[in-house]
């Protein structure tokens, strides 16, 4: 079924903040558009490309985010004991490529989930539905997600429609983390907007709102001043400024 190619009316206030938050069009149709058979051939392939030695000489090939293979090196790294020998979700992937910095970090699992779940029967990779997940009285050390809140509940994936489904999803990834747990958390930054239905862009007014029940621990790649900017909001309306944010789940 296609996603909605405009806000619904009845749910326009709801999107927008009640009006705080403008609204773009950037139309994407994302329903089935990725591979949902990770056979292992296609994750080793992953894991063989995202090794450490090639993510530190820029030759990991396939980039779907820039640089965003070594910040995140960069962040397991520096947060290794979060990593290495630990159970680690991944809230939404289209590509395993995060999966396989993980496992060649020394993961001891990692499950990605998904709305369309890829079929998986690796050792060390699972997946499951969001729906599963949420269900699930399972806890994991870390969660990762990176590109994914931003679309929740705008329909691009084929998820039901959902004004608060960013909110909701980071409220389901609070509970699934230990006490002390990490989440490292990528979305789009500047000044606040709704891009229907690509994605949201976060800044002062919705940001606080989805990190609400966490402890900041630091930014990385971009630094949080970015969204005290004086820009107009449709500047950052591509959603490429895409930070790390380190979050704690506080004991």
């Amino acid at each position: 079924m296609e996603p909605p190619k405009t806000i619904p009316v009845e749910l326009l206030n709801e999107y927008t903040m009640n009006g705080e938050i403008p609204v773009f069009s950037w139309y994407l149709n994302g329903v089935g558009e990725y591979t949902l058979n990770w056979t292992n051939e296609y994750l080793q392939a992953f894991i063989d490309s995202f090794s450490i030695n090639n993510i530190l000489n820029q030759k990991e090939g396939h980039k779907p985010y820039a640089n965003g293979a070594y910040y995140f090196l960069y962040t397991f790294t520096k947060y290794i004991n979060y990593i290495r020998n630990k159970n680690i979700a991944i809230i939404g992937s289209t590509h395993p490529w995060i999966e396989a910095i993980l496992v060649n970090l020394g993961v001891k699992s990692v499950t990605t989930v998904e709305y369309n779940v890829p079929i998986c029967n690796h050792n060390i990779i699972k997946t499951i539905s969001y729906q599963d997940f949420c269900k699930s009285l399972t806890k994991y050390d870390a969660i990762v997600s990176y590109s994914s809140i931003e679309h929740s509940g705008l329909g691009r994936y084929g998820d039901p429609l959902n004004p608060r489904g960013d909110i909701e999803t980071m409220n389901e990834i609070y509970k699934a983390m230990i006490p002390g747990g990490l989440c490292f958390l990528g979305i789009p930054v500047g000044k606040d907007s709704v891009v229907w239905n690509a994605h949201r862009i976060y800044g002062v007014k919705r940001l606080p709102l989805i990190l609400d029940k966490f402890k900041e621990i630091e930014w990385i790649a971009h630094n949080k001043n970015v969204i005290y900017s004086n820009s107009n909001a449709e500047d950052f309306a591509n959603g490429c400024m895409q930070p790390i944010i380190v979050l704690e789940k506080s004991v």
